[in-house]
């Protein structure tokens, strides 16, 4: 088996259910090798209907040191992408600028353990290092994001990178889905229909953003028919009370 796949979930490390992850990162750049600076997660069942409070309850936000980050990216590579992205930045909120940073910043070493703990370990002490009941909770099986081929390529670097061992890319292809893709089978006039979310956080905050992309899911569902809380009319969709 190459090194490439090595260290990498198989297919018999992830159980069949319905804890999912929704992913969201931000970063310095848009191509694989960009630095990741902020990772945002949130696990949830597609097929309920969550209050955006126990999203935040369950959710994990992750800074990284900037520096760090650097370090492990191909940043020098694509200057052009790395700047346009930068201008970016400069037009977001400051709320959103200064997510990016803070005392609780980690190594990227330490950020990809982290998250693939969060997916599969589920012992009693990830109680106390993530939130109360995870260890009662299903290990993940299924990983979403608004586009895959931007939050988890952009995350395969740091994974696969020679330097970076000690943790598993906790996804593989088979298991990645797209939230784009649902959007458009459940509303294919367009964004007007879709219900919108109270959500409090910051837009491009990394776990605000994978917040409400879990729940634009759990809201598809009920548009196609395949949520257990079908009650909920999608076109009202007001999360209940957690």
């Amino acid at each position: 088996m190459s090194d490439y796949f090595a260290d990498r979930v198989t297919s018999s490390d992830q159980p069949q259910n319905n804890m999912e992850l929704m992913i969201d990162v931000e970063s310095f750049g848009t191509v694989v090798g960009a630095p990741v600076v902020t990772i945002g997660a949130v696990l949830f069942d597609p097929y309920k209907c969550d209050s955006s409070q126990l999203m935040v309850d369950r959710s994990l936000s992750i800074r990284i040191d900037i520096s760090d980050s650097i370090k492990y990216s191909l940043m020098g590579d694509n200057p052009a992408d790395a700047g346009k992205t930068l201008r970016w930045w400069f037009e977001q909120s400051d709320a959103a600028i200064k997510a990016l940073v803070g005392d609780d910043a980690i190594s990227m070493q330490e950020a990809l353990i982290k998250l693939s703990r969060y997916c599969h370990e589920r012992g009693t002490f990830v109680n106390d290092e993530f939130f109360p009941g995870l260890s009662d909770l299903p290990r993940t099986s299924r990983y979403w994001a608004k586009d895959p081929d931007f939050d988890m390529r952009l995350m395969q670097h740091f994974y696969d990178h020679s330097d970076l061992r000690g943790a598993k890319q906790p996804w593989d292809f088979w298991s990645c889905r797209s939230v784009r893709t649902i959007q458009d089978l459940a509303w294919p006039e367009g964004g007007i229909e879709r219900p919108s979310f109270q959500v409090p956080g910051v837009a491009h905050d990394a776990r605000w953003d994978a917040i409400q992309q879990a729940m634009t899911v759990q809201a598809a569902m009920v548009r196609l028919g395949l949520s257990l809380d079908q009650y909920v009319e999608y076109g009202k969709y007001i999360p209940p009370t957690a």
